[in-house]
């Protein structure tokens, strides 16, 4: 079950609105997925409130079933079994045991971190939404699980005052700092609380000028080797487990699209992107799955535009250096840019909620 060691230390910073919507959705519905970028605190916001919504609704409990360290998809029953302390049965499968287990429980199932196993966590949640009334599932993802009915919640960067907020906390800094160079790290780092953690260690033993000169030049140096999580011990491997989960051509896309520094759109890209290994229908496709998998941000309009957090960004650019396509992407990006009036119609909209999706 969840337990206070679960819970962020200090508690959560900036996540009211996302906890208590998290609360009210998973009330009404059965089946909520959390989304949510590399490093964004989906974890942390679906504990808080799943640990809030105890009571009567969940009269058997409310379980954290982990699954980062999960990587055969056939053990998830098992894996969900033996987190909630549900005896082994034999002569059936390990599928048909966990819903016998459950068939009668009234449970919220936090299943956190389904993205490397979308197709199980679909699968197997399904079946026990079906079998099981008195189930629900709650699940933190980069992507949606596509399970009928299910719903989601997208958790987006921190505010800047919370950015600024969580870098002082974090840091514990014994001087004042100054206002404007602190808004500009965070806004440097796409307001992710992974990230902002980890910037406050270097804090720590370092300046505010040289923490923001750093990130001028990439994010390499980002780490937290205390974390309990693999991925989460630098920004660089939070970005790498999405960069794993793309296909081939997922992955060639973002690294083209990280020439652009401002919001495009679906015909932008093309002119820029396309080649005879990377189509105009497969860049339709691929800007979809990105926005799916949480590495673009939708901003509704017309026409509908997308734009690249820096952080993934920078991570893209890394990419398309080692493929050998930066100096010819670039070069199609600045012709791009040179389009009549180009500057003058694409420019960032005001910070701020962002629209999920819809695909393209």
């Amino acid at each position: 079950m969840i337990s206070s060691s679960d819970l962020s230390p200090g508690g959560l910073t900036g996540r009211a609105a996302e906890t208590s919507a998290i609360r009210r959705t998973i009330s009404q519905s059965r089946v909520l997925t959390v989304t949510g970028p590399p490093g964004v605190g989906k974890t942390a916001t679906a504990i808080a409130a799943a640990a809030s919504s105890k009571g009567s609704r969940f009269r058997d409990g409310v379980w954290l079933i982990k699954l980062d360290a999960l990587q055969d998809e056939t053990l998830l029953p098992h894996t969900i079994a033996a987190a909630m302390l549900l005896p082994d049965t034999f002569g059936v499968s390990p599928l048909e045991a966990l819903i016998d287990g459950l068939r009668d429980k009234r449970v919220l199932l936090l299943l956190d971190t389904c993205e490397h196993l979308i197709g199980a966590c679909a699968s197997i949640g399904s079946a026990l939404i079906e079998s099981c009334p008195g189930v629900r599932i709650l699940a933190t993802s980069r992507e949606p699980l596509r399970i009928p009915g299910e719903q989601t919640i997208t958790v987006g960067p921190l505010a800047e005052r919370d950015c600024v907020r969580l870098l002082l906390q974090r840091a514990n800094p014994s001087g004042a700092l100054d206002n404007d160079l602190l808004a500009a790290v965070c806004r440097k780092l796409d307001g992710l609380p992974l990230a902002i953690g980890m910037a406050a260690r270097q804090l720590t033993h370092g300046s505010l000028d040289a923490l923001l000169a750093g990130l001028d030049s990439g994010y390499d140096f980002l780490s937290d080797p205390t974390a309990p999580v693999a991925r989460h011990q630098s920004l660089q491997a939070a970005i790498g487990w999405s960069h794993q989960l793309c296909t081939p051509a997922e992955r060639l896309l973002w690294a083209r699209l990280s020439v652009f520094d401002m919001p495009f759109c679906i015909k932008d890209c093309q002119e820029v992107c396309a080649t005879t290994h990377l189509t105009d229908e497969a860049i339709s496709v691929g800007v979809g799955m990105l926005t799916e998998r949480s590495l673009l941000l939708y901003e509704p309009g017309e026409p509908a535009r997308w734009r690249m957090p820096a952080t993934i960004r920078a991570y893209g650019l890394g990419m398309l250096r080692r493929l050998a396509e930066e100096e010819e992407m670039r070069r199609r990006y600045r012709r791009w840019r040179s389009g009549p009036r180009r500057d003058a119609f694409w420019q960032l909209p005001p910070r701020g909620v962002v629209s999920r999706l819809p695909l393209p």
